[in-house]
């Protein structure tokens, strides 16, 4: 068996201490127009881009996080800081377009792409000592719409064995958890939180 793992990263220490919920509300308002009337956005379908990017940055900047254990509100400095990533991690929207993608072209090709072209980026990432952002897909076909359920998370070790690969990853969703992971194969991909997954992309 094969493993590797980013030096010092865990999500119990380095992640953010509270989940990817947050109550309903524009991400983005203008000036003092009132946010609950006027804005672009709902916080409540998630900020987990804004989540990884924040803790991959502080990550590599040696900046501690932020001890908070619940949400931040809307429009508080930390709420902002996050929005600003999220918005940074849909890079012009081509991040939503390749979730599209990857839940467009069909199982079968989204699993040989994730194991020929997508695993071997994040496994370089991690052997590089760099968090890995990662795209998981949680929809088929070509509905937009579908993608509602897309998530961001970010993975610091992994372990091959044979075919089959454990990525552990820091999950929004789950706040302070150092158990989380995925498994990768040529026939099979499954999170051990039991969240259904189709395929995964690496974000750069």
């Amino acid at each position: 068996m094969e493993s590797k793992a980013v030096p010092d990263f865990l999500p119990s220490t380095h992640g953010l201490r509270f989940a990817n919920h947050f109550p309903p509300g524009p991400t983005v308002r203008f000036g003092p127009i009132d946010p609950r009337r006027i804005g672009i956005g709902d916080a409540s379908a998630g900020l987990c881009g804004g989540m990884v990017w924040f803790v991959r940055e502080r990550f590599a900047a040696g900046q501690s996080i932020p001890n908070d254990t619940e949400a931040p509100a809307n429009g508080s400095p930390l709420f902002r800081a996050l929005v600003n990533r999220q918005v940074r991690s849909l890079d012009w929207l081509r991040t939503p377009l390749r979730f599209w993608w990857m839940g467009a072209i069909g199982l079968d090709r989204a699993v040989r792409r994730m194991n020929a072209v997508e695993w071997p980026g994040i496994r370089a990432d991690i052997d590089a000592g760099r968090l890995a952002r990662i795209g998981l897909v949680r929809h088929r076909g070509l509905n937009p719409r579908s993608m509602t359920q897309s998530h961001q998370v970010v993975a610091y070790a992994y372990a091959v064995d044979g075919d089959e690969v454990t990525l552990r990853i820091y999950d929004p969703n789950w706040p302070g958890r150092d158990d989380v992971s995925m498994v990768l194969g040529a026939a099979c991909l499954l999170q051990s939180t039991g969240e259904s997954l189709t395929s995964l992309f690496r974000i750069a």
